[in-house]
């Protein structure tokens, strides 16, 4: 799929999350932001959200649906007992990442299939050719067929995996927005996108409009990595790293797992400590802004923090962060 206002990415490029996340804790869900999506109407690429009704898969087209947002068209796929707690995590989450954090860019209509049953989530995935980079994915961002897949089978603590998918929907339509007439943007690195998304696998909402991310299974093992002085686990290694090194690629083909695993933990674990800071969405925003001047990030986050990432001193906070007592 090819928007107006969004990106264009091949499918290889589709995220997929594993995070046993925990549950988040529960607290009101505000209104969400007024919508931007009646913008699209004069966007002749971009489908409507009565297309995307229209293209409900046949074993789908009769599943309970709710809209979120103008934007998300969430399909109840096999009649799962987890959907409107999704439905509701996912109006908090787009309130909070749309409140001074992610911009509030129009979005093609997206459709959300939920599945409680980890066959037919399998059997979804597979007709798309959605295969994970490692581990078992229970969510999907497809920006091909226009999707967002979860699996829920496993419980609620599964459920924030979504929002590391709505966040990728921001994220790169806010990154790939230009105005009518200019060139077309940079996109942000894998490693960024992943950094950003990952963060809300295990969301907090300590306020309404507030938003942060809490430690998870990717911290557990990123902490192993650094007692065992693994010499791939530092800061200064995401910064220019390509998207082929970031998910594992190895030199006449394959993938290697633990890489991978390793860089996305890395990735996670230095959104969560520049948010901890206060120092993410100055980063995040300054990145966007400048990217064509400043592909790598380097001197962005230099002029944000006051050190550059691979500087020793920078490297040796964030290994104290990440290795802090909880």
């Amino acid at each position: 799929m090819r928007c107006g206002w969004s990106f264009a990415l091949t499918l290889a490029a589709c995220s997929h999350s594993s995070a046993p996340a925990p549950a988040p804790a529960p607290a009101p869900a505000p209104a969400p932001t007024p919508t931007l999506a009646l913008a699209l109407a004069s966007a002749p690429t971009c489908p409507s959200l009565a297309d995307r009704i229209v293209d409900l898969p046949t074993d789908s087209s009769g599943a309970p649906r709710t809209v979120v947002d103008g934007t998300f068209l969430f399909v109840d796929a096999d009649h799962g007992p987890l959907f409107a707690s999704e439905i509701d995590l996912t109006a908090r989450a787009l309130y909070a990442l749309r409140n001074g954090r992610i911009a509030a860019h129009p979005l093609c209509p997206v459709t959300v299939f939920v599945f409680s049953s980890r066959e037919d989530f399998k059997d979804h995935c597979g007709k798309r050719g959605l295969v994970p980079e490692s581990g078992v994915n229970v969510a999907v961002y497809d920006p091909v067929h226009g999707e967002i897949v979860t699996d829920l089978s496993r419980g609620p603590n599964y459920a924030p995996s979504l929002v590391h998918e709505v966040a990728h929907r921001l994220m790169d339509a806010d990154w790939s927005f230009a105005p009518p007439g200019s060139p077309p943007p940079r996109n942000a690195p894998l490693w960024f996108r992943e950094c950003v998304g990952s963060l809300y696998e295990a969301p907090s909402f300590p306020a309404p409009g507030e938003i942060h991310g809490t430690d998870n299974w990717r911290t557990v093992e990123l902490r192993t990595a650094l007692r065992a002085h693994e010499p791939a686990a530092h800061l200064g290694a995401l910064f220019g790293m390509t998207d082929a090194a970031f998910r594992g690629k190895i030199e006449g083909g394959g993938t290697d797992g633990a890489k991978t695993l390793l860089h996305r933990a890395m990735a996670r674990a230095t959104c969560q400590w520049l948010d901890a800071s206060g120092e993410l969405w100055p980063f995040y925003r300054g990145w966007r802004d400048g990217r064509d001047a400043d592909p790598d990030g380097v001197a962005t986050f230099t002029r944000v923090t006051g050190r550059a990432p691979g500087d020793p001193a920078a490297e040796e906070a964030w290994r104290r962060w990440v290795l802090r007592t909880r």
